[in-house]
């Protein structure tokens, strides 16, 4: 007797379990009795005698070994409902009378005990494959931050004029790909990163090679590869890789510039091949080749078969990257685990020596490739000279010294897909790039070039540019810079062009004198890792800015309610308060006590991902930027537009103050102006001011000097209760209150500085008999020419104000007042 566990695919039946069929492991599908089984309506396909039956007769498991009489079948039932095999028993003997249906119900009952088995060990198959993927984010995920300070300080050293002018050219090359390797490792931690939480698209593999496929779509979802900047990144990271022969790359004249695929797979997929060449060749030499294969019908079976892959012409148009080289090659019987997670095909010397990760890299390989819809593998290079000799790979890659051929070709394919939107025509800047694009093209002539060659260093590149960058300088403020852009933007940032705007039309009718600072940008840096505040400290602090840093979310909001930034960085993650918390209560804090600037804040994550981020935007980030932030994108972000309009508002701001404090620095110094009311302070009968303003308004800074100056008595209160309250006790010879001032609740409802001299003003004609005087608004909306003044007040003052008015209407009210009260004396 014989009993089976068989599955069924399209061509095979192959047995999971055998009992009785000795070490045979599978049979063609059109013999297999388990294929009739599968497409049975019966739920158990029972066959009494095979020689009575005219579908089995002349079956050669019938007629030969092992001579089947009788066969009976339970199909293996997948949770969702498909047939994926049986479970079955075979006799040499007829059983005319089938199976009973207790026998039935046994044989039902077996499959479904054996379909049980295969689900169980499938969930435990994908948990472990979880648990793999989940170490392996968690240690990518670990490995971000000491990362970020390699490349910080990379970066920082590569900036560094002194230091580069004691480097020479190769030390300067070695520091540029010691920072290539770096940001390529993060942008492997990224990828499993984000492989893990699902963010990548599952379909990519099937739509890769789908000619119909919208080209932006795939350019999203993979982004273009550019071939140049391709092959200089392997120029580099392999130069330092230790090898034993040279390495020759060539790149055929039919190789587009760019094509849409996923470039860091493509990069992992070649350094993975010229590693394993690396290790195993010790003489002759290693050649990287990358050309297109066009589509053919010319392709015959025999090449099929002998050459499949590279040498032959495939469906499609596909990109083919072939590394040639002359070491020991792979015995046969190893080819079938090469590309397997631990290869069995390698003995265990081998696998404890210099091809201890041939596995893991091979399997990486397929593992990419596949994920791109293409195909991979290998093949001897004697193969090469049995080739076609029509086919332009056969001996084009021979040599004279290549009577004999050892080695392999491992190669890799991927559907060529280009992008369909023209380039624009390269201008000066890019004739540089496009000449070392040209270069690496080369004819059919065999030109190679070998590695490491002499190409020009990024480092000195990136040395010339920095040369060329000027200490970055306070922008100009023009009127006319914002009433151009008053009415093109939209929400927050309009109000700040607006209200910069207003600052300016005031600050004109001041006679200012010239600067004599500039105000000192500033930028904080909220981050709980110590070595990126340092990094990014240092490369701001480069760019002329002053920078505060947080090590935490508590820490940071008390810094933005406290001052007034040009740019923040803010980590999402964070102990005490995490960023979201932060940004929303500075920006609830923001609403209502600093209604005139909005700060912008960009988050920072290693970690966050599109949600996150989709989150941090609607709490009221501005922007969201991944760590580690490369310091040659600070310039970009100290000069894009936001952080210049900011630094535009902040700058007039810094204008008024200065301009308010210098004038009552020429008053304090000329205290003739303000005799009468010193006179007046000398008898006794100094007068008092009552200064209700917003705290943080920089042009109102100096008021409470110059009203001091002028002689009288001053209190300040900076919030609309207290100065509701002061008004309620007592009768003041002035009173200069802010139409900002922060909005407070009284009585359940919102009130500013009009609304609060009109709740005065009503309480003031249930409650006191001598009406207050002198109630000027500080406001930057009403004119002190207009017709109609804010109901309940006496006056209006323009923000800022302007020193001498102040001076005059404080001398005019002294008078009114000192003459009032000799009146009274006299009667």
């Amino acid at each position: 007797p014989i009993c089976l566990v068989s599955l069924v695919d399209i061509g095979r039946q192959w047995f999971l379990s055998n009992r009785g069929l000795g070490d045979v492991r599978e049979t063609s599908r059109h013999v297999s009795f388990c294929a009739h089984a599968i497409l049975s309506l019966e739920d158990v396909f029972v066959v009494p005698e095979t020689h009575s039956d005219p579908r089995f007769k002349d079956n050669g498991l019938v007629t030969g070994p092992p001579y089947i009489r009788f066969y009976a079948g339970a199909p293996l039932i997948s949770p969702e409902g498909l047939k994926l095999g049986t479970f079955c028993i075979i006799d040499a003997k007829p059983r005319p009378d089938g199976l009973s249906l207790g026998d039935k119900q046994n044989l039902r009952e077996l499959a479904a005990m054996v379909m049980e088995t295969m689900v169980t060990r499938k969930k435990e198959m994908e948990r472990i494959r979880d648990e793999k993927t989940r170490i392996i984010a968690c240690a990518a995920h670990d490995l971000l931050s000491p990362l970020t300070g390699v490349q910080l300080n990379l970066e920082l050293l590569m900036t560094d004029e002194a230091l580069n002018k004691k480097l020479d050219a190769n030390q300067k090359d070695l520091m540029t790909t010691a920072l290539k390797c770096s940001e390529i490792i993060e942008r492997i931690c990224l990828q499993a990163i984000e492989s893990f939480r699902g963010d990548l698209v599952s379909s990519k593999r099937n739509r890769i090679g789908d000619q119909n496929s919208d080209d932006k779509e795939l350019v999203a979802e993979n982004g273009l590869v550019n071939i140049a900047k391709l092959v200089e990144n392997i120029n580099q990271v392999v130069a330092t890789y230790p090898k034993q022969v040279p390495l020759f790359i060539e790149v055929d004249d039919n190789v587009p510039p760019e094509v849409i695929s996923d470039d860091l797979k493509i990069f992992r997929s070649i350094l993975n091949y010229l590693t394993n060449a690396c290790k195993q060749t010790t003489s002759g030499t290693i050649r990287l080749r990358i050309y297109v294969r066009k589509a053919s019908e010319s392709a015959t079976p025999l090449e099929l078969e002998i050459l499949p892959g590279a040498l032959v012409a495939p469906k499609m148009d596909v990109l083919v990257v072939e590394v040639h080289d002359t070491g020991p090659g792979v015995e046969l019987e190893k080819y079938p685990t090469l590309f397997t997670p631990v290869s069995d095909g390698l003995s265990s010397e081998v696998r404890h020596s210099k091809m201890s990760n041939s596995g893991l890299g091979l399997y990486s390989v397929a593992t990419e490739i596949s994920s791109l819809g293409g195909e991979y593998g290998v093949f001897p290079r004697e193969d090469l000279a049995t080739s076609s000799p029509d086919n332009d790979t056969s001996s084009e890659w021979l040599t004279e010294n290549d009577s004999i051929l050892t080695g392999s070709v491992f190669w890799f394919s991927v559907p060529l897909i280009l992008p369909t939107t023209p380039t624009t025509s390269p201008g000066p800047k890019d004739e540089k790039k496009s000449e070392e694009a040209a270069s690496l093209k080369r004819t059919h002539s065999k030109a190679i070039f070998s590695l490491p060659p002499t190409m020009r260093s990024n480092s000195e590149k990136m040395l010339a540019a920095q040369k060329e960058q000027r200490p970055c300088k306070r922008m100009s403020i023009r009127k006319s810079d914002f009433n151009a852009e008053e009415n093109t933007d939209e929400g927050s940032e309009c109000s700040r062009k607006v209200t910069a705007n207003k600052i300016l039309a005031s600050l004109s009718s001041v006679d200012l004198k010239p600067d004599k600072s500039e105000r000192q940008k500033r930028v904080l840096v909220v981050d709980d890792s110590l070595t990126i505040r340092k990094g990014l400290s240092r490369g701001f602090s480069r760019l002329g800015f002053e920078v505060d840093e947080a090590e935490n979310g508590l820490q940071g909001l008390k810094k933005l309610k406290a001052t007034t930034y040009d740019l923040v960085l803010l980590d999402f993650l964070m102990p005490v308060m995490d960023g979201i918390d932060v940004v929303r209560k500075f920006r609830a804090w923001e609403t209502l006590n600093r209604v005139w600037f909005h700060q912008y804040i960009i988050g920072i994550s290693a970690h966050a991902n599109g949600k996150d981020a989709e989150v941090g935007i609607k709490a009221g980030m501005d922007r969201f930027m991944g760590k580690p932030v490369p310091l040659k994108s600070l310039k970009d972000l100290a000069e894009c537009k936001p952080v210049s309009e900011s630094g535009a508002l902040l700058d007039a701001k810094h204008q008024e103050s200065l301009s308010a404090t210098d004038m009552a620095d020429l008053f304090d110094e000329d205290k003739s102006s303000c005799s009468s009311s010193m006179s007046l302070s000398e008898r006794g009968l100094r007068q008092s001011c009552l200064i209700a303003k917003d705290n943080s308004e920089p042009s109102l800074h100096s008021l409470q000097r110059l009203v001091e100056i002028c002689g009288w008595r001053v209190v300040v209160v900076n919030n609309g209760d207290d100065a509701l309250r002061m008004l309620k006790l007592r009768n003041f010879g002035m009173v200069l209150i802010d139409s900002a001032l922060p909005i407070s609740a009284v009585g359940g409802s919102a009130h500013s500085g009009c609304s609060i001299v009109a709740r005065f003003r009503e309480w003031e004609q249930r409650s006191r008999v001598v009406r207050q005087k002198n109630i000027l608004l500080l406001s930057d909306t009403y004119s002190a020419k207009s017709n109609s003044l804010p109901l309940g007040c006496d006056g209006v003052v323009e923000k800022p104000p302007d020193p001498s008015k102040i001076s005059s209407i404080l001398e005019n009210a002294s008078r009114e007042t000192f003459k009032g009260n000799r009146d009274i004396l006299i009667r």
